[in-house]
Parts: structure tokens; sequence; C-alpha cells
């Protein structure tokens, strides 16, 4: 198996972008950083989402996270030193009925009173915008200062620029279990061997749920299945990431991102545990989610009672790499080529799929644990993981290093799940 290092300041269990965000703050901070990760590097959905960066549209507690990151982000490839195909030209949602006008307009409050320069825009600037479009008869929402970048990019560039400050990553690595003392962290227990370190980051994506049952916190945490195509290239049509009804984001060799807002619901073990916490998202979002049983569902379903399974499921399972919806890809496609008919007979050239953690009220939980202390979680962030990743690294190496973050966390913390908090989802997409 090869040596692996015994002592660290910090375990980062996942390799995604918040985990490895998380690694690179630490390390500029001159703490011995260890990222354990049980397949690759950005192997999940770390390198499978939209690529949007975006405040628009977030929940009124996401916003001052994002325009924090969004500032880190205008800076992040010259700070890396790579190419990340960030490019800031807006983020534009195309209204699809008069309730999602007015679903946004409402949102436009927040935005207001947070600064952020998101307007209303009507059917003449949309065709700006995307020129040639057929969309826009109801209007819109344009952020000129959001952006998006390329995934696949992002967060193994940061894992590179983390190891330049000398953060350890160990792939093929996956992490059974925490060992405490005296009622904190004193390390993690990998399939490699032991790692003593007294602070333990658990960043671990989908996976989180059934690692947090085995460490006694009850973690409502779902997946689905997100679909995406990607086109051959094509004339310039947008610069902004788009949402209206098909999600596009346009690269820089010219081929299109391409994806739908609905997704496949596995029926898994966790769906079925925490089924009444869900029960109020799945009413607000019932035509965005398509259920399924599968035999992964079947293959997982122990893991998160049995540690023996568990640790099973993170050896066999290095990394999900579900098989894509190509139904659903195939009606995107159709729908991009009538709103955008400058495409032509494009044809879609890949797809993929990924799993999306997701929480009942579609935020994260980013908090420093009290049991066991010396855990922090940072998880759960609703397809939202890549946009809000370098400044989840920066919090988390705050909550480490200084003993408290510099942005308010509060609406992030685990207790509300189990303390009556209303759980409603806010965000507008």
């Amino acid at each position: 198996m090869g040596d692996i290092p015994t002592q660290a300041d910090v375990v980062v269990i996942g390799a995604g972008t918040a985990g490895t965000a998380s690694a690179w703050y630490l390390a500029k901070r001159g703490l011995k950083v260890v990222v354990c990760e049980k397949g690759r590097i950005a192997g999940e959905q770390a390198s499978r989402n939209w690529g949007f960066v975006r405040q628009q549209g977030r929940d009124p507690a996401e916003i001052p996270l994002m325009m924090e990151a969004n500032r880190i982000w205008q800076g992040l490839e010259r700070e890396l030193n790579a190419d990340l195909e960030w490019t800031r030209r807006g983020n534009l949602v195309v209204f699809r009925d008069e309730a999602e006008r007015a679903m946004f307009e409402g949102w436009m409050d927040h935005a207001k009173a947070h600064g952020l320069d998101s307007r209303i825009v009507d059917r003449a600037e949309i065709g700006r915008l995307i020129p040639g479009t057929t969309l826009g008869a109801l209007g819109g929402i344009y952020t000129a200062s959001d952006g998006h970048a390329e995934p696949a990019k992002v967060t193994p560039s940061i894992a590179r620029a983390a190891e330049g400050r000398g953060a350890t990553f160990l792939e093929n690595c996956a992490v059974f279990g925490l060992i405490r003392e005296a009622g904190r962290v004193a390390g993690v227990v990998t399939e490699k061997g032991e790692i003593r370190a007294p602070h333990v980051v658990l960043a671990s994506g989908a996976w989180s749920s059934k690692m947090m049952a085995h460490m006694g916190l009850v973690f409502p945490q779902v997946w689905v299945k997100g679909s995406v195509g990607r086109t051959g290239p094509a004339p310039e049509v947008t610069g902004p990431a788009v949402w209206a009804g098909v999600a596009l984001r346009q690269r820089q060799d010219g081929s299109i991102n391409f994806a739908v807002r609905s997704a496949d619901a596995d029926l898994t073990m966790q769906m079925l545990l925490h089924s009444r916490t869900f029960m109020k998202l799945g009413t607000q979002h019932l035509r965005d989610f398509h259920f399924r049983l599968r035999k992964l569902s079947f293959d997982t379903a122990l893991g998160h009672f049995s540690q023996t399974a568990l640790e099973r499921e993170l050896v066999r399972y290095r990394t999900l790499d579900p098989e894509p919806n190509h139904k659903v890809l195939e009606g995107a496609l159709a729908e991009l080529k009538r709103a955008v008919p400058a495409l032509g007979d494009i044809r879609m050239a890949k797809s993929w799929a990924g799993y999306i953690d997701m929480t009942p009220d579609l935020l994260p939980v980013i908090e420093a644990m009290d049991t066991p202390k010396g855990l922090v979680v940072a998880t759960g962030f609703s397809g939202h993981g890549h946009g809000m990743g370098p400044i989840v690294g920066r919090l988390v190496s705050e909550i480490i290093a200084d003993g408290q973050p510099s942005l308010d966390l509060s609406a992030f913390r685990f207790s509300r799940f189990h303390d009556g908090s209303d759980l409603s989802a806010a965000t507008a997409v």
C-alpha cells in the first residue's frame, strides 16, 4: 500500500471542491494537512456539475458567502496559476411562467438589500445577451457580476496549489472512522492505517450522512442524480450562463454544456430513513424529481447501519459514475436547439452524470461540532458546492486556525435539523 503520514494538524475527508479548498487555505496558514479521498481528486460531483458561479437566486443566507466567493473567483486563476476557464459574463434566468417571474421579483428584495447588481430584464435585452433566441417573452433576471468556470479544471488546480504549500493528498484511501480521546477527535482510521490529528474536516459529499451516522450524528441527506451533456464546438451564442428550462454554459472552445433542473432521485435507504424530513422539499419541487429504484440502492442499503458494510461500500464505489439519463438529455438538446436556432443541427458529443448531495432546505452544514470536538463539517451543498467551494475552504481554515469564521454561519448549523427549525427551501433556483 505504501507509507502514509502518521501525524497531521488536520485531516480532510474528501477531495471535492470544499475539501480541497479547505486543504489549500489551511496549508497556506502553515498547517500540516492530509487529504484522504476514497477514489480520486474531483472524481465525483466536483467535476460533474454545471460550472455556474452565481450569486443570483441564492437562499438569502447564502448571498453573503457567494458575494465573497465571487471576489475570490475573480483572482483565482492568477493565484493558482492555472486556466480554470473562468469568465465573468453574468448569469441569466429566463422566466418560464408567471409564477417564476413573481418568485424572482420577490427575491430582488434580497439582492437590493445586499447591493447585488441583479436586475429584471425584458425580451429585448435577453435578445442582446443571446442573439437570435426565441426565449424571453416573459422577461428574465440578469446578474452581470456572476460567472462560470470549468469544474473538471478547478478542483485539480486547487489540489495542485495545496500540494505546493505542503498538503498531502492520498487517493484510493477511504476513511473508515474517527479516533476519539477524551471526547474529542484524535485522528482517523483509514484503509491504509491511522493518521493522528487534533482536527478533522468532513467534506465527503454524498457519503456524509452514512459516515456521520457511525459518528453518532443524524444528518438528513439524500442523493439525486443530475445528467449533463456537451455539444461539439459551436458559434458563440451566449456569454452568460443561462437557465431557461434548459441550462447552458458555453465554454472557451465553443462547446456548450447543457442540462435540466430535473434529477433522478434514487430510492435509497437514506431516502427512506429521512423521508419525513424531506417531505416539504419534495412537495415544493415535486416536478423536478424522477424517483427510481436501482441496483445501487440495494448495494448501498446496509452502510447506514453497519460499519463493516460502510467500509465495503467506500472501497467498492471508489468513484460514483452513474449512467446519464439519455432521454432527459435528448429532450434538453432538442429544447436547446429550439431556444437558440443559430445552433442548427448541433449534436451531443459527450454526456455524464453525478450524484448531488441534498439537504431538506438545500443549505449546507458548515460548522465546528461540539461532539466530538475537533470535527468540522462542510457538506450538503445541494448542487452549490462548485461556486461556493473557495469561500467554504477559507471559512473552514478560519474555524480551525482562528477559532471562528469571518462570516455568519448560523444558518448552516447542524442543529437546525433537530431543533424544530423551519426547513423550507428559500433558494430561488
